[in-house]
């Protein structure tokens, strides 16, 4: 009997993750990719033997749980992958140039924290009494519409803590949850709101965080994110798997509601069984799709749920080692213009020494981020005398930067990469430049979308945009999922491994 056939559109880790688990089921699988590499948003790119990243600062699961296992199975993770646990999660400097830290763990943030603030320690302790609640939780392995009620009865069981605190802030903002505790010292106080501004970003999400790295069970895995693509897409390929680099897909064929395969950039048309939608959220329903099958639900989170702001990355290769205890810092500088964008905020500046696979021996990469609205730019043509001219302000504001942060490197600069929104969209058609979907908010923190589409059948969506707070983790877990559901429809078990 002839071998069952997947089209996914789209090789960021949902598309490879749907890939990977399609061959080891059985199924003919080809992947197809805009972009010349694997990866998505999950990538890197090299200049001057330098790797400058774009996504993995962090990723949970690489020590236990469901997630892990997936990364197991997926190739994200195997015994050659060395997984480095931080010290820190942040360093901010606050404006005046002091700093607030941290710290990777709860305990240690909580004594750094008292002995700051001693007035404070009843909210300080409930703060981290509640993180410490946080510490349970775990991802389903099965896809939503295959479990049962004791699927449900054994996550209750196995989270009880952190699904009660769920449940208790679900509906409450960060800025809420901290203005609640009503702190006594204002430098606590105001530094706790800058971490996500005065937003809607949820309580919960804030919680979690540090439950994870408290655990070390949110690693960085050397190699950064181009490494793990490429262990995904090697066993994606040895399995099998057929990927199709720099073409697109401008249509899904249906029939009778039923997808039926794709048509490319070029014309071509592939024909299918199945086809699974590992690109963006937005363009596979409103575009691709025509908005012929959508529900209020998916309606209304497109129209309402916030996607994370678009960034700028600004990436330097500096021939000198710059040392810092802190990998990741923000610095506050609300009102400070970069380019012809005014930071609403702060910006992000990264050094990755940490990792001795971005730069040759005794040099460093570091990466300046900062939002920069999509609407600054969607009107933008990327080959025109604006865009270069905005770029070298960029440039020239992003090296005074560096030399206030690593007094006098500017002048060991080798070579500067910008990455705008335009960037981020032309390699992986993100809607508004997203980088991860949308932002997890006090209205959708405990909500995700389906891998389904009403009316459409033989048809499922991957990949961030259906989980608020998106990320590598659900992603990949979506396309083990989208493949679960497949093999229930054609009867046959569902296989997690070649071994």
């Amino acid at each position: 009997m002839a071998q069952k056939k997947i089209i996914i559109i789209g090789g960021g880790v949902a598309g490879l993750s749907a890939g990977i688990y399609a061959r080891l089921n059985g199924f003919d699988s080809e992947i197809v990719e805009i972009h010349s590499l694997a990866g998505g948003l999950c990538t890197a790119w090299y200049r001057k033997q330098y790797r400058f990243d774009y996504s993995v600062q962090w990723l949970v699961g690489t020590r236990y749980g469901t997630f892990f296992n997936t990364y197991k199975e997926t190739n994200v993770i195997n015994d050659d992958v060395k997984i480095l646990n931080a010290d820190f999660h942040t360093r901010m400097v606050l404006p005046d140039g002091s700093d607030f830290l941290v710290y990777a763990n709860i305990d240690k943030w909580q004594e750094y924290l008292l002995e700051k603030a001693p007035e404070d320690e009843k909210a300080i302790k409930k703060m981290c009494k509640d993180m410490h609640s946080c510490r349970y939780l775990n991802s389903f392995d099965l896809a939503p519409s295959l479990r049962n009620p004791l699927h449900y009865i054994k996550a209750l069981f196995d989270s009880f803590p952190t699904l009660m605190t769920i449940v208790k802030y679900r509906k409450k903002s960060f800025y809420d949850y901290v203005s609640n505790l009503k702190f006594k010292n204002d430098w606590l106080r105001n530094s706790l709101l800058s971490l996500y501004g005065n937003t809607d970003f949820s309580a919960v999400a804030f919680l979690l965080i540090l439950g994870w790295y408290t655990n070390k069970n949110a690693g960085y895995p050397i190699g950064g994110s181009l490494a793990l693509a490429e262990r995904m897409y090697k066993r994606y390929t040895d399995l099998g798997g057929k990927f199709t680099f720099k073409k697109e897909v401008k249509d899904i064929i249906v029939e009778n509601n039923v997808a039926k395969g794709v048509v490319l950039d070029d014309g071509t048309v592939l024909e299918a069984d199945y086809v699974i939608s590992a690109g963006d959220g937005y363009n596979t329903i409103f575009n691709l799709l025509k908005g012929k099958y959508t529900s209020s639900k998916v309606k209304s989170s497109y129209e309402k749920w916030s996607p994370f702001c678009s960034f700028v990355q600004v990436s330097f290769g500096v021939n000198k080692k710059l040392e810092t205890k802190y990998p990741v810092q923000l610095v506050l500088a609300t009102g400070r213009k970069i380019g012809s964008t005014v930071l609403s905020q702060f910006y992000r500046i990264l050094n990755y020494n940490f990792d001795n696979t971005m730069a040759p021996e005794n040099k460093t990469c570091i990466v300046i981020r900062f939002d920069s609205p999509y609407d600054q730019w969607k009107n933008m043509d990327r080959n025109s005398e604006e865009y270069k001219q905005e770029k070298e302000r960029i440039k020239a504001d992003a090296l005074k930067i560096l030399d206030e942060n690593y007094p006098g490197s500017s002048e060991f600069v080798e070579i500067c990469d910008i990455a705008t929104p335009l960037t981020t969209v032309r390699y992986t058609k993100a809607w508004k430049g997203s980088y991860e979907g949308f932002r997890p908010t006090s209205k959708n923190i405990t909500d995700q979308l389906s891998l389904t589409l009403p009316g459409l059948d033989k048809f499922y969506m991957v990949g961030h945009w259906l989980f608020p707070g998106g990320g590598i983790p659900p992603s990949i877990q979506s396309g083990k999922w989208a493949i679960q559901m497949i093999c229930k429809k054609e009867k046959v078990k569902f296989i997690n491994n070649d071994k």
